[in-house]
């Protein structure tokens, strides 16, 4: 049963510097089909995509969660055009046009976000669990996994890759048979006498994601309309650098423009200089740097149109564009001069 549909891509073409965020959007769509089409009418294997979670002062979005009576699976969904190795130490490595590059472990990252929701759901567990004998139940006991989902036209050299890893990689045509067996058959399970959801204790566990979820959109939203940005660690220049149908960008390196005034509807928050600003791209999207005092100055302005202040940031050329959520209204936020 799909309990949350995947979430629509912004309003854009994906080029120039979100293409990444385009093909990884795409792969996750490709993957959410294949659920719905195995697990869309199953009554005991539930299916969430695009879960947030924020707890402890940490945030994470798992791609594709299942649910099912005995425990949970996590679906990392990567983009990977070309060759994919992973070594004894767990490093993974991809191909693209004749070269290697190294990439973060979706297996890690994936592992990452199971711990975060493991402490969310124990820390919680009396809004989803009964209690026996007078005792709360907890999750230990429950089935964790970890899988990554990558492109179908990836190649994967499973012979180079350390067992456990090779065991939890699959494309995506053939997820759900995966998930098929890491669930095993129920009547299996039931007589091996695993630790077992009830039917009221998983309606309970996803209702209390789905809240949670909701919650962590609205408050994301919300922040999204302040122009306050940390100050990053290194200055970064636009325009950002090309990447490939893969994955995320990985550390990579960036080197500071020159200043050069511009004729734009940004200005700096700190001194409201309008005109020495250099447009540049960091870990919290599109800003402009102030040549006068140096203040960054978030791209996200509200709306001209209708006012909402959730607005995506998009660079073509010397001009950087933002494109309402809410109305779809687009609007020239910078341009380069």
């Amino acid at each position: 049963m799909i309990l949350k549909e995947k979430d629509a891509y912004p309003s854009g073409d994906g080029h120039g510097g979100d293409e990444r965020a385009f093909y990884g959007h795409k792969q996750e769509q490709d993957v959410a089909f294949q659920l719905r089409r195995e697990f869309g009418e199953h009554k005991q294997i539930h299916v969430i995509n695009d879960l947030r979670l924020e707890h402890r002062g940490e945030r994470a979005q798992i791609d594709h969660l299942i649910l099912h009576p005995y425990g949970f699976i996590i679906v990392e969904s990567k983009s990977i055009v070309g060759e994919v190795t992973v070594n004894a130490a767990g490093e993974w490595s991809r191909s693209y046009q004749g070269n290697w590059m190294g990439i973060p472990s979706p297996i890690r990252q994936g592992e990452l976000q199971k711990q975060l929701l493991y402490h969310l759901i124990r820390d919680n567990v009396e809004k989803m669990l009964g209690k026996v004998l007078g005792i709360q139940t907890k999750v230990g006991g429950r089935d964790w996994q970890v899988l990554c989902a990558v492109s179908s036209t990836a190649i994967l050299h499973r012979d180079k890759m350390p067992k456990d890893v090779a065991d939890r990689v699959v494309k995506t045509e053939f997820l759900a048979k995966k998930i098929r067996e890491v669930v095993g058959s129920i009547l299996t399970e039931y007589l091996k006498a695993k630790p077992k959801f009830s039917k009221q204790e998983l309606s309970n566990i996803a209702s209390f994601l789905l809240e949670h979820t909701a919650q962590v959109s609205t408050a994301s939203a919300s922040s999204d309309s302040q122009t306050a940005i940390p100050e990053p660690a290194a200055p970064v220049a636009e325009p950002a650098p090309h990447y490939s149908a893969s994955s995320a960008p990985e550390n990579v390196s960036f080197q500071t423009e020159p200043t050069v005034q511009a004729q734009n509807l940004v200005t700096c928050k700190q001194c409201g200089e309008a005109h020495h600003l250099a447009g540049m791209y960091g870990q919290y999207g599109y800003y402009v740097k102030c040549g006068r005092c140096s203040t960054n100055t978030s791209m996200k302005q509200p709306c001209p149109a209708c006012g909402w202040k959730s607005v995506r940031v998009s660079k073509d050329g010397q001009e950087y564009t933002g494109s309402c959520r809410k109305c779809a209204q687009q609007f020239l936020i910078f341009r380069q001069v």
